[in-house]
């Protein structure tokens, strides 16, 4: 009975496909970081923005109007460093926009854009909403 082993091609060709394959592994690893910094941006935009949204809640519930209402914080955020020398990552400004309508006497649909740019990108932005009831009238 004649027994058979591995060539050296068959092993060099196996070496082959395992390497591209951590290749391709390795290739696919900075980009998902890239999408992770973005969405940690994302994240503390709305955060920022809900704060003020609960600051915009309160003073609508003790004054009962949607006038004169509290100056948007001045809010930056430091993204994730993914630079390989070392240097710190440039904080990203956030520009927070109120707005605020009457649906009735003493509630109000309220919201608050947030916009950004990274690294001198397109402006990204989010809207963060919601509706609030003022116990003033009652």
């Amino acid at each position: 009975m004649q027994t058979r082993g591995l060539s050296l091609i068959e092993t060099m060709v196996g070496m082959v496909v395992l390497l591209i394959g951590i290749l391709m592994l390795a290739g696919a690893i900075p980009a998902a970081y890239g999408f992770t910094a973005q969405d940690s941006v994302r994240v503390q935009a709305v955060s920022a923005g809900q704060e003020y949204l609960d600051d915009i809640r309160q003073y609508i519930q003790s004054s009962g109007v949607d006038t004169n209402l509290p100056a948007a914080p001045s809010v930056s955020v430091v993204p994730p460093s993914h630079a390989s020398d070392g240097t710190a990552p440039t904080p990203v400004a956030l520009t927070l926009t109120p707005s605020c309508t009457s649906r009735s006497l003493f509630s109000f649909d309220c919201s608050v854009n947030v916009q950004w740019s990274v690294d001198s990108g397109p402006t990204q932005k989010v809207k963060v909403e919601s509706y609030i009831t003022s116990q003033a009238g009652f």
